[in-house]
């Protein structure tokens, strides 16, 4: 049979968008190197140490040469695929003020002409457009002026590699391939922009635990006109008036009091630069349109797969070839890196449109050349910020803000990325009043996306930076005008939300004044300069907090026993190097007792078994259509959940701990009590007293309760089968800052969760009506019988789920080149209960490494000069390097956990950016001249010693 035959196994993991079934295969794996590496199960086995992994579950595969990430693959490599591999490169056009009047292949030499070319013209004739999220123009009309940069202007196939190397060549740096005609105004300068965002808020009466006079989450959300494609806001404040009236009556409040009290007004601008997010593996696509059998192959190198399918089957659904195809084969093997980056690329739309245009299979890959060009990129912020402070108490008065984002190009998710920015200007502060605008245009630079930070990491440090150069002028301790303004449980936001927990900012903070680099940094100095003649020595400091999630996260877990004990995991998150693998394969043993034996990642349509539909985003639906759709058991706010935002560690664990909680309890529990009742209780006599399940105890992956002997995982597991008790369970949940929480009926009682979809599968022992219950699915869906879903309110929180992070760095300038040396860092991460300490640590020390590169080393000048031009590589574009690090002295501190019900908080984003506030400080600390834009580059200091 072939391996895209429809079967049982198949059939469950089908799902049909657009009118075209769509087949999930989420991770690809060649059995001939498998067995020629020769991994033995005991191997894998090996993984699971006492209670806590021994190396990660991918760990053999990485260091096996198992782990074969996207773009290694060719035709030949597939089963079922020709042999024969064709070759696809993307001319782009490197200028953005001109024409663009056609394409010149005359460079290429006779024999290696491309066989086909594809141009706006073909995807004219055949339909093909963009799916609507990424707007228009896929490839550039002869006659039309490029929207930015690497606008893609045609698409050339080459029958073998050989061809498509030498074309490549000759084409991709050279100034005659495109034909540009006469200069015109840059497309961007006739564009409205790509979002704008004001978040006002003034305290009420009772102060930072009262109800407040305005926010955006009890007021709403109020926008500009545009008038010559610039945002105009509302000017005619009235204190009575409309949600946006209301907001202007406040701000001019605010600006007035800043003007007449006699407070400390610190007033500064600052600026971000564009970042290259630089991920392992470049993007890659492999697609084959088998038309004898209808069915569209592809191979993907992204983050979100589940997007793809359904905006992939929309591109098809306008096409010719929407008769054409009926099944749309997905392919998610492991990417190597993501940071957000291949989270909505465009680029694997390009591939699709290869496959459906060629007979033979096409490889798409982007060199490292290409990625700089067409790559999401980390958004540009310049930002005004005026912040009040009252002389006396020390305490923050009032923030207004304006902030300018560059969001590129082509729209992707700089609206977002723009709101998370604004919202996350306050970092660890509370501030009674803020008015803070935030405005993204186009530009003709590279399309900026969801780069790791999304938008925290531009605004926190300058927040951080502001505290730091206002201790200085106010002449105080800086930890003691933090410790005056911190955040407390229970303060409200900017947008006028509590956030979710304890916030231990404080205790973070007090941590830090006690460390031997803040405590000893006069003195150091002092040494250190006197022993290293041409070096200066400085200290810098910098604490934030970093939301995690969307506010529409819809996580989806499996977890199942087969009947010989075996647990295996399955899940939507994708694998990026972060171990999602590892921690959700350690997380079922909370519940199970022992970790998974095997976790798959990247399942996309294995959940259609719950049958789940979604009508309108889950940003802007009404509370009055959220009312009416969710009496339909099957509705939920959102289906699917990207790889991004730090989700896997709390959502996706959310799912995975519930899933193996319902195992144990409707599953493993009423085994081991059959077994202890039958076999060590005199149960025709007495009746059992050991049926509590409070009682129940895992101990050294055994089973045990009230003192009866432990049962291990296969023992039960068989019974369990044997019985026809719950063996699997699929769960779907969903997050808008609080979780939904519905009731189902499991085994006539009913049981309230925090999931809204819930699929049971039944031992291999099940009588007849179970096994009619599962059905051809081989899952008993079951119907909630009531939900309760956040109300869409809470969508003006904009974020309430928080991790923090602070760090200290002393660090040495070299006079001579202006070098920056890192001496030394500590970090301090709350990050609720840990699931894989090893896992965080390797987040600690990667982030930083990417603070320390914004800080100090990543920069990519905009307009012609940049990415957009397709000249840059590393060979100019420098990142941190091991030198540039001090690795030997990176040490962390992670707090521990307030109790075991401590939630696991998404922390991969944030720990990258209290090191970018720290080094400008301790810059500052070292040469006495502070900087107001990123990067501080070795001239720059250099300058300011002379």
């Amino acid at each position: 049979m072939s391996r895209f035959d429809l079967s049982r196994r198949s059939f469950i993991k089908q799902c049909v968008v657009g009118g075209v079934a769509v087949y999930s295969a989420p991770m690809l794996f060649n059995a001939g190197k498998a067995k020629a590496a020769i991994v033995s199960d005991e191997l894998m086995e090996q993984w699971k140490g006492a209670g806590k992994p021994k190396f990660r579950l991918d760990g053999v595969a990485k260091v096996t040469g198992q782990k074969i990430y996207g773009r290694d693959y060719r035709a030949m490599d597939m089963d079922g695929w020709p042999d024969t591999q064709h070759y696809g490169f993307i001319l782009r056009a490197n200028k953005a003020d001109h024409r663009f009047e056609g394409i010149d292949l005359s460079a290429i030499p006779v024999n290696a002409k491309p066989s086909q070319v594809i141009t706006s013209a073909t995807l004219k004739d055949a339909g093909i457009k963009l799916p609507g999220f990424f707007g228009d123009k896929m490839l550039l009309a002869k006659g039309q002026t490029p929207d930015y940069l690497g606008h893609a202007v045609a698409l050339l196939i080459f029958n073998n590699f050989a061809s498509f190397k030498a074309a490549k060549t000759r084409l991709q740096f050279s100034d005659s391939a495109i034909i540009y005609g006469e200069k015109t105004p840059l497309t961007t300068a006739s564009k409205d922009p790509l979002a704008s965002w004001r978040i006002v808020r003034s305290e009420g009466e009772n102060g930072a635990n009262g109800v407040d006079n305005y926010s955006t989450l009890s007021d709403g959300l109020f926008f500009p006109d545009y008038v010559d494609h610039q945002a105009v806001w509302p000017t005619d404040g009235n204190k009575s008036g409309s949600t946006g009236q209301r907001a202007i009556y406040y701000a001019d409040q605010m600006a007035k009091k800043m003007d007449e009290e006699d407070w400390f007004i610190f007033e500064q601008d600052y600026q971000t630069q564009s970042i290259e997010p630089m991920m392992m593996e470049p993007e890659a696509f492999n697609g084959w349109f088998d038309r004898t059998s209808g069915t569209l192959h592809t191979v993907l190198t992204i983050q979100s797969p589940h997007d793809f399918y359904l905006q992939a089957g929309e591109m098809i659904e306008h096409s010719q070839y929407k008769g054409q195809i009926t099944k749309l084969v997905v392919h998610s093997p492991f990417i190597g890196g993501g940071f957000g980056a291949k989270d909505h690329s465009i680029f694997p739309y390009y591939g699709l449109m290869a496959s459906l245009l060629s007979d033979k299979p096409v490889h798409i890959a982007n060199d490292r050349f290409e990625q700089f060009q067409a790559g999401l990129k980390r958004h540009p912020f310049k930002m005004h910020h005026k912040l009040a402070i009252d002389k006396k108490t020390l305490k923050f008065k009032t923030l207004i803000s304006d902030m300018v984002i560059d969001g590129g190009g082509r729209l992707n998710f700089t609206g977002s990325v723009t709101m998370v920015g604004a919202s996350a200007l306050q970092g660890v502060y509370y501030l009674p009043q803020n008015d803070i605008t935030a405005v993204a245009h186009p530009s003709q630079n590279p399309d900026c996306g969801s780069m790791r930070g999304y938008g925290t990491l531009q605004s926190m440090s300058s927040m951080e930076m502001m505290v730091n150069e206002s201790a200085e002028k106010l002449n105080v301790d800086p930890f003691d005008l933090r410790l005056a303004n911190i955040m407390q449980p229970g303060y409200r936001n900017t947008q006028g939300a509590i956030p979710n927990g304890a916030m231990r900012y404080q205790e973070m903070l007090e941590l830090a004044r006690k460390h031997d680099i803040w405590v000893n940094r006069e003195q150091k100095k002092q040494q250190f300069e006197a022993k290293n003649p041409g070096k200066k020595y400085g200290v810098g400091f910098g604490i934030v907090t970093k939301d995690y999630g969307t506010g529409a996260n819809a996580p989806s877990t499996q977890v199942s026993i087969t009947k010989e004990g075996k647990i295996v995991v399955r899940l939507a998150s994708m694998e990026m190097g972060t171990g999602t693998d590892t921690s959700q394969g350690t997380l079922v043993q909370q519940h199970l007792g022992n970790m998974a034996d095997e976790v798959f990642l990247g399942e996309i349509t294995l959940w259609d078994v719950m049958k789940l539909k979604e009508t309108d985003s889950p940003y802007f639906i009404s509370q009055d259509k959220q009312d009416e759709m969710q009496k339909d058991p099957r509705w939920t706010p959102s289906i699917a959940m990207a790889s991004s935002a730090s989700q896997s560690s709390y959502f996706q664990s959310h799912t995975t701990s519930i899933a193996a909680k319902i195992v144990f309890e409707q599953g493993l529990w009423p085994a081991a009590i059959e077994i202890w009742r039958t076999k060590f209780f005199n149960n025709d006599h007495a009746t059992p007293d050991f049926t509590d399940i409070k009682n129940a105890h895992w101990v050294d992956g055994k089973l045990t309760a009230a003192g009866y002997p432990p049962l291990s995982i296969d023992i039960l597991a068989h019974k369990a089968h044997t019985m026809g008790l719950v063996t699997g369970v699929m769960v779907h949940a969903f997050n808008r800052w609080s979780w939904a929480e519905s009731e189902f009926v499991i085994e006539g009682k009913s049981n309230k969760l925090s999931i809204d979809a819930l699929a049971l599968q039944y031992g291999s022992g099940a009588n007849e009506s179970k096994q009619a219950l599962m059905g051809d699915t081989g899952y008993h869906l079951l119907d909630r019988t009531r939900v309760n879903y956040p109300t869409t309110s809470m969508n003006h929180a904009m974020v309430t789920y928080y991790a923090p992070c602070a760090t200290l760095c002393e660090i040495a300038v070299q006079e001579g080149s202006g070098e920056v040396e890192v001496l030394a860092t500590h970090t301090w991460l709350e990050c609720g209960r840990v699931i894989v300490e090893k896992l965080v640590e390797g987040q600690i020390e990667g982030g930083l490494v990417m603070g320390l590169g914004h800080a100090l080393h990543e920069y990519l000048p905009l307009g012609e000069e940049g990415a957009g031009n397709g000249t840059w590589n590393l060979n100019r574009y420098q990142v941190p390097l091991a030198k540039h690090v001090g690795v030997w002295n990176l040490t962390h501190t992670i707090l521990p956990p307030l109790s075991e019900s401590d939630p696991t908080k998404g922390m991969a984003e944030v720990v990258m950016i209290p090191i970018v506030p720290a080094i400008v400080e301790a810059v500052y600390q070292a040469i006495g001249t502070r900087f107001y834009h990123l990067p501080i580059s070795k001239k720059e200091i250099k300058k300011a010693l002379s």
